[in-house]
């Protein structure tokens, strides 16, 4: 069987954060719970929100969301510009349960997303 490579971002961005998930099942014992939280805010203002790139300009970022398990090895975190492009982040040690929410602080090395560390609120 011949595997194809991935044929635009979206496809990466996905099988990216499917990997994630699929690392953070091992070292476990019994079901886990897969959790998917929603972007609420960021620095305690309601998505969408505009923030600066590290080259000064202007995006908005537009709504993401935080996956992961309650074993608590790692999440995956996908995020939209209103203008189009996307991104994913890995979590460490972050265990989610359901039905509550998350606070993350987190710096994207995405050149094309916000600088700096902010406070990232997820909820269910």
């Amino acid at each position: 069987m011949q595997l194809r490579a991935p044929r635009n971002r979206l496809e990466i961005v996905l099988l990216t954060v499917g990997a994630l998930w699929l690392l953070s099942c091992s070292d476990s014992s019994g079901p886990g719970v897969a959790v998917n939280l929603k972007l609420y805010s960021i620095d305690g203002s309601v998505v969408p929100v505009r923030l600066q790139t590290p080259g000064g300009a202007l995006v908005t970022l537009a709504n993401g969301e935080l996956q992961g398990t309650n074993w608590g090895h790692a999440c995956g975190g996908v995020f939209r510009l209103a203008e189009g492009p996307i991104t994913a982040v890995a979590v460490p040690d972050c265990k989610l349960k359901p039905g509550e929410e998350r606070r993350e602080t987190i710096t994207f090395t995405d050149s094309r997303f916000p600088a700096g560390a902010h406070e990232y609120r997820f909820v269910p």
